[in-house]
């Protein structure tokens, strides 16, 4: 900061000192452990034994001194602007500033006015060339520490990504493991598991984001719609880790990943890394990416083109699942053969879905009447907003960014209401063909298209099913989530 060189402006006789208090701790940490008041007390005490007067204590609080904020600035405009200050009271120099040769130039500039620094616990003669040189030299050793200790923090963070160990809190969908012996070990949580859904909607169903946070609303979660893609668009979720230390670098992470790398890819619309598009869905193959392997990686699908034979297997190493297609489509069949009806029971599942169909609807109209008066109001605005800057009351760059705006939420408004409009349909008749559809699931699944079997196990199976040769298929437990309604 650039600062002009005065003659002395104070008031006070140069025999008497009157002083502000200045402290001052780095973080929240030192704060807690009552450094603040230690630094108050020593400089109190100073002050009472040297005949100081004290007009008044400031900073009290955290703020880092590499650089010189908010409050140290109000500092200085606070003893240059009042005439009668001539001192000011710290701690220690580093308490002072760590900002070197800018922290030398800030006492310079005070003391062309007639103001002194003075450490209570570093007693220096600055009124003699030695003393201010020293004075100097402490300041550009307390940024030299300072750089030092924040070199061996960032060398320490950069060690710790390396290993594959995320040192903070964790994305969204994780939780620290507590009961881990090892440091920065995380546990996926119930968001992660709607994450999981969302990556597979996504890749398989090819929905859009504004229906992704329309499914997590349901579920139990609110989401804003821009932050949809920014969650998709993490490694994190796949097993790596990428950080601003590590560069344009991916680091293999210790986490549990939610989803596999190419259910990743194909998500978010990435080649393959061998180089050839990986395509989403095989009609051979359709529970690739549904069925888990005991190990906990999906089972991926493969050909032996000699013999012109589909199967399955786990790509992870060292695990042995592999099974004919055939096979494996036949025990998938006859799980979903478990989920039947009873006839006598149909009428009695309708109604009652019916009913709560019934109060769904309800609460879909008031959504609508609210999205169709969000929308109008939305569409006002702008008209006042073209018709404000017509005149000249609002700038360009003002207009522009209301503009870009308005025109998002219009966008995003108008998405919502033709999806709400769409979803009418008559009840009765869709309760009735889905619970039929329900009773004879497996029938449905052998004659359905590959995208259509999709959906029919992320309906049957949201969260999945594994496999194991030795027990077969094993339903993934959904977590308890908020009702819909």
């Amino acid at each position: 900061m650039k600062k002009s060189i005065e003659t002395s402006n104070r008031t006070t006789p140069s025999d008497k000192r009157i002083a502000v208090i200045w402290t001052r701790v780095s973080s929240k940490d030192q704060k807690d452990n009552l450094s603040l008041d230690i630094q108050e007390h020593a400089c109190l005490d100073y002050a009472e034994k040297h005949g100081i007067i004290v007009d008044k204590i400031l900073g009290q609080t955290n703020e880092s001194a590499k650089t010189e904020g908010k409050l140290y600035h109000e500092m200085i405009a606070y003893v240059s602007s009042h005439r009668a200050i001539n001192t000011i009271l710290v701690y220690s120099f580093d308490r002072f500033s760590r900002a070197g040769a800018e922290a030398i130039v800030t006492k310079a500039f005070l003391k062309s006015k007639g103001i002194t620094v003075i450490s209570v616990t570093q007693p220096i003669d600055a009124d003699n060339m030695a003393g201010e040189f020293l004075e100097n030299l402490l300041f550009l050793f307390n940024q030299f520490e300072n750089q030092l200790r924040r070199s061996k923090c960032n060398a320490g963070m950069l060690a710790s990504l390396e290993r594959g160990d995320w040192y903070t809190k964790p994305p969204v969908g994780y939780k620290i493991d507590r009961t881990a012996k090892e440091k920065h070990r995380f546990i996926i949580d119930e968001k992660g598991e709607l994450i999981r859904m969302a990556f597979q909607w996504k890749a398989y169903e090819r929905v859009t984001d504004t229906e992704i946070q329309s499914r997590w609303l349901k579920m139990g979660w609110d989401v804003e719609r821009k932050r949809v893609p920014q969650i998709l668009e993490n490694p994190f979720y796949y097993g790596m880790i990428r950080h601003n230390m590590l560069g344009d670098r991916l680091v293999k992470g210790n986490q549990p990943p939610i989803i596999d790398e190419e259910t990743y890819r194909i998500a978010n619309g990435l080649e393959n890394r061998k180089g050839y598009e990986q395509t989403a869905l095989l009609p051979e193959v359709p529970l690739r990416k549904h069925v888990r392997c005991t190990c906990g990686r999906f089972l991926t699908g493969y050909e032996v083109r000699k013999k012109r034979i589909w199967y399955y297997k786990c790509n992870t190493r060292g695990c042995s699942s592999n099974i004919s297609a055939k096979a494996l489509h036949r025990m998938y069949m006859d799980l979903l053969s478990e989920y039947v009806v009873p006839d006598e029971g149909i009428d009695i599942l309708q109604s009652w879905i019916e009913e709560k169909l019934d109060r769904i609807s309800l609460l879909s109209k008031q959504r609508e009447a609210e999205l169709r008066q969000s929308l109008q109001d939305l569409k006002k605005e702008r008209k006042e907003t073209v018709t404000r800057f017509g005149i000249g009351k609002i700038p360009k760059d003002v207009y522009k960014i209301t503009i870009d705006t308005l025109d998002q939420r219009i966008k995003e408004t108008s998405i919502e209401l033709d999806d709400a409009l769409s979803k009418k349909s008559n009840q009765s008749i869709d309760v009735r063909k889905a619970i039929l559809i329900a009773c004879h699931l497996q029938d449905y699944w052998k004659s359905a298209s590959p995208a259509d079997r999709v959906k029919i196990q992320n309906m049957a199976f949201p969260s999945g099913v594994s496999f194991s040769k030795e027990t077969g298929f094993n339903i993934e437990p959904r977590r308890r989530m908020k009702p819909y309604v």
